[in-house]
């Protein structure tokens, strides 16, 4: 080991010779292509895959309990439509709204599409969107209706 430090000197070291290097050149700016999603008959398996994009915050895949429930709404069918004795509809899933946000995929009401969860008006049905206040008027809120759901289903007992 050195006890005493190196002493610099005003000799510069040798730089070897670097060869030239050529110039590099950015490529062209290409737009991101997506792939452009057709709608496509309901028994294509293609429509069963995961979106390419991530889902927006509080858009969560739906864990198995939820997907349990939505799928026992989906066969129960339009609880409007039950309601107004129309039969059993095939519904959406429509989730409730707190502030503006989804609460979770367990406070979800089946509304059939068109008709009662929106777009009923050649109907002649009250659409939740955006007649939120008659729909409300005619049905109940949406948690009352989601009550008598799972009174309905005997979710509660699960």
């Amino acid at each position: 080991m050195r006890r005493t430090p190196m002493k610099r000197t005003a000799w510069l070291r040798a730089q070897p010779e670097r060869e030239a290097r050529p110039e590099r050149i950015k490529p062209a700016a290409q737009p991101l292509a997506r792939p452009v999603r057709y709608a496509q008959p309901a028994n294509d398996p293609v429509l069963a895959q995961p979106k390419d994009e991530k889902a927006k915050p509080g858009k969560g895949a739906p864990n198995a309990e939820e997907r349990a429930w939505m799928d026992a709404i989906v066969a129960y069918g339009c609880i409007a439509c039950r309601i107004d004795n129309l039969g059993i509809t095939p519904p959406a899933v429509h989730h409730i709204l707190r502030g503006g946000r989804r609460i979770g995929h367990l406070f979800t009401l089946p509304l059939c599409d068109p008709g009662h969860h929106q777009g009923g008006q050649e109907k002649g049905a009250i659409s939740r969107h955006p007649y939120k206040a008659r729909f409300e008027a005619k049905y109940g809120t949406e948690l009352e209706l989601l009550e008598r759901l799972r009174a309905a289903l005997n979710w509660n007992a699960r």
